[in-house]
């Protein structure tokens, strides 16, 4: 079996969790076979003190 491993960053206003989440939906659109994803970093962007968007780096391995 070949493993193929894609980068994506996911975005969410809802949370890290939703941010991976959006990555790997969006991968999921176009690619089959999805078998595992690793979280590489999380970040988020601030607004007047508060955190209004979360975003994780992650790579999605898929098979072939």
């Amino acid at each position: 079996m070949h493993v193929k491993v894609m980068e994506m960053v996911g975005e969410s206003a809802d949370g890290w969790r939703s941010a991976v989440q959006s990555a790997i939906t969006e991968a999921s659109s176009t690619t089959n076979n999805i078998v595992a994803v690793e979280v590489v970093n999380f970040t988020a962007n601030v607004e007047n003190g508060k955190v209004v968007e979360y975003k994780a780096n992650v790579k999605i391995a898929h098979t072939s």
